[in-house]
């Protein structure tokens, strides 16, 4: 016979049941919890003052509010750094004469090059006989380049004629920008002082450094362009004749090209003339002797191969 359990002790087994049931089934008296969303974005923040009156005065650069950027106007000859949409480095540049213009771009800058050697485009070959220049004094880039992302071979850099900043009229390149605070751009771009640059430049090497962040760099044409004290000043339509001067240009390259050519045929060793042949014998019925066999008579000479085109200068 089962001994009858009392009713206490009913209640506290059927309370033990139930927490076994619940523990058993993972029972949380808690709603579970919706996972966090994600961080929304910092709104843009507005225009500054500078880019405001940009666009009063009818030039819509596209400039962030946030971050470097560089604006070069072609016709005002100046390169203008910003941060966060305010102008922090103005700056004279030399641009592309009109046979060779600047073209109208957005890029951006990656790293600077110290110390960098000159290597001339195809069309330089072609045209001018151009050739590879070493880092060094008489280095056309100077001693700073600063590498853009484009398919033009245009780039801003340093150069070794600084005087040519003295000039009103600054179109003289070959459609690089050549910028006369070179050092100061270089040490905005990767934020450090001038002192570092020239000892980065006193290595002596040719050698690269990244940027922190990719700079957006636009060349733009405006012919009206606000000066440092926001005045709208007007400026000459440099590249107003281009196909005119570009067409002078060629004629120029083809005439050095030839004048190159001609002194090198000039100078080519002249062929000796090639020997007259022996009559060819009267064939005869009989077998021909040794003298007269077709196959001992010498062949004609070949004629002179027309003289090759001069092969371009350069590396």
């Amino acid at each position: 016979m089962h001994a009858a359990i009392s009713r206490p002790g009913r209640a506290a087994v059927a309370m033990l049941a139930i927490a076994v049931l619940a523990l058993a089934g993972c029972v949380t008296t808690e709603p579970a919890q919706p996972p966090a969303a994600a961080a929304a974005p910092k709104p843009e923040p507005p225009p500054s003052a500078w880019v405001r009156m940009l666009r009063g005065h009818g030039i819509k650069a596209a400039i962030p509010s946030r971050g470097k950027f560089i604006l070069v106007n072609i016709p005002s000859y100046e390169l203008i750094a910003l941060q966060d949409g305010a102008p922090v480095l103005r700056s004279r540049v030399v641009v592309g004469q009109p046979a060779t213009r600047t073209p109208e771009l957005l890029s951006s800058m990656s790293a600077v090059r110290f110390n960098p050697a000159w290597t001339p485009t195809p069309s330089m070959i072609r045209n001018e006989a151009a050739h590879y220049i070493p880092p060094g004094p008489f280095n056309p880039l100077g001693r700073l380049m600063f590498e853009l992302d484009n398919d033009q071979f245009i780039f801003l850099h340093d150069t070794n004629q600084r005087g040519l900043f003295k000039q009103a009229r600054r179109a003289f390149s070959h459609g690089c920008i050549r910028v006369e605070q070179a050092r100061a751009l270089a040490a905005w771009a990767l934020g450090v002082t001038e002192i570092e640059i020239d000892k980065m430049i006193a290595r002596g090497a040719t050698w690269s450094v990244p940027l922190p962040e990719e700079i957006p760099v636009f060349l733009v044409y405006y012919t009206q362009f606000p000066d440092e004290l926001d005045q709208l000043v007007s400026h000459p339509d440099i590249y107003a004749n281009w196909e005119a001067e570009e067409r002078a240009y060629l004629e120029r390259a083809a005439a050095r090209r030839r004048f190159v050519a001609k002194p090198a045929e000039q100078a080519a060793p002249a062929r000796p003339p090639a020997e007259a042949a022996p009559p060819v014998p009267t064939v005869r019925e009989v077998p021909p002797s040794p003298v007269e066999d077709p196959a001992r008579v010498a062949p004609a000479a070949d004629p002179t191969p027309a003289a090759e085109p001069p092969k371009p200068a350069g590396g």
